[in-house]
């Protein structure tokens, strides 16, 4: 079915959606109704449930495609909880080519992103079992014994236009240097032999990453690029190292993978979506030396519509200031391990002192049973989506004010859909 704004009051009002700001109303699914696939003037968002990684894949209204992450991190003790969909039997990069395939026709991808190096957003190059755990890393031999997993796997069978990373060109800085990172750069080398543009995200700016198919046709569509290792926007026409002057001031040359993500606002319309990677705080230390970079970040981003949760909603992010500052009204995570849906960022996405005025939702793509009994009879679950595990596509209609919320079902290829919510950007 091709959405429009007519269609979808007319849906609306036939659910009891009331339209108004921030009211959200649950649509029952009937037996059998798939995810309907995009259509020109559409932004559609996938957040791919794997159980090994963060794996997102956006189409833009022109039809411009990006692959932002594909992890696959094998966590064993964790299979309990957080099962491997559809089934162990193929990698998470390989389930996640799979996925793409399904919704997206062509062979060729306009932007590859990656938020930072780990295992769980691009991949691993641990192939040597003797000094690695083989249970840990698992990866898939080709033909001419090439070992891949993770993005490789989609690489197998897309080609990617324009590629974008926190670091590039100067890879390694802050001691970042590790298997995932070789593992990039390896393919990177080849690639551009082949054609792949290659270009340091420069943070600040406006539309770097663009519309490809049909830029003029979307004057309200745009892309502002937040930060990257460290380096965060002022607001205006500058951008401040903080990572620099954390070093700086702290004589440590090392900081996490996860503090130097990099980030972006898409905008549609009214409708804002933040993804940042990882983006967290250094804690402060005992000599009272850290780097509220989190906090900050969330100043630079403002008031979104759709936030994707840093570092998939642990502990140590989405912090009281980011949730602060973005106020979203939905909240969407790839969750890899139970330890990542806890009490303390699920009671701050859904306080009403932060989020005046409407309800926010907070998809997780799985919310473990062991945490859906722990969490049962706290007040923040009313704003839980807790069907899943699935895989979480938000649909922005034409002209960005209206967007629908699908779950689809995880553990097969069926594109069922499990739920859906319909939402109005006031």
């Amino acid at each position: 079915m091709k959405y429009t704004r007519r269609t979808f009051i007319k849906t609306c009002a036939a659910t009891g959606f009331a339209g108004a700001f921030g009211i959200v109303r649950h649509v029952e699914a009937a037996a059998g109704d798939i995810y309907p696939g995009w259509n020109p003037g559409e932004l559609d968002l996938h957040f791919v449930y794997t159980g090994c990684g963060e794996n997102m894949f956006y189409r833009l209204p022109d039809g411009t495609a990006i692959l932002n992450d594909t992890g696959d991190y094998y966590r064993p003790y964790d299979l309990v909880n957080v099962p491997l969909l559809p089934s162990p039997e193929r990698l998470g990069g390989e389930w996640m080519s799979r996925y793409v395939q399904r919704v997206y026709p062509e062979k060729m991808i306009d932007y590859l992103i990656f938020s930072h190096w780990h295992v769980d957003h691009i991949g691993h190059a641990h192939f040597d079992l003797k000094e690695t755990p083989k249970a840990a890393f698992r990866f898939k031999t080709l033909a001419d014994g090439t070992r891949i997993n993770g993005f490789l796997c989609v690489a197998q069978d897309f080609g990617f236009r324009h590629y974008f990373d926190h670091q590039y060109p100067a890879h390694g800085m802050y001691k970042t240097q590790d298997a995932s990172m070789t593992l990039v750069e390896s393919w990177m080398n080849k690639q551009k032999e082949k054609g792949l543009i290659c270009e340091p995200f420069k943070v600040g700016a406006l539309n770097q990453i663009a519309l490809q198919r049909d830029p003029g046709k979307y004057a309200n569509f745009s892309i502002r690029n937040i930060c990257a290792n460290g380096r965060l926007w002022d607001g205006k026409d500058g951008v401040r190292d903080y990572a620099a002057e954390y070093v700086a001031r702290t004589g440590n040359e090392r900081i996490p993978q996860n503090t130097l993500s990099l980030g972006f606002v898409m905008q549609y319309g009214k409708f804002r979506f933040w993804a940042g990677g990882d983006t967290q705080n250094i804690p402060t230390s005992k000599a009272g030396k850290g780097l509220p970079y989190e906090d900050l970040v969330g100043q630079r981003v403002g008031q979104v519509t759709l936030c994707k949760m840093n570092h998939h909603g642990c502990a140590n992010a989405m912090s009281e200031a980011f949730v602060r500052a973005v106020r979203a009204q939905t909240y969407v995570s790839c969750i890899w391990c139970a330890g990542q849906v806890n009490k303390t960022t699920l009671e701050r996405m859904a306080s009403p002192t932060f989020h005046t005025g409407y309800e926010p939702i907070i998809l997780p793509n799985l919310m473990p049973k062991c945490r859906v009994e722990s969490y049962k009879d706290l007040d923040f679950m009313k704003n839980i989506a807790t069907k899943g595990p699935a895989h979480v596509v938000v649909k922005v209609l034409p002209g960005g004010t209206d967007y629908r919320v699908y779950l689809l079902e995880a553990h097969d290829e069926s594109m069922r859909i499990l739920a859906r919510f319909d939402r109005h950007v006031s």
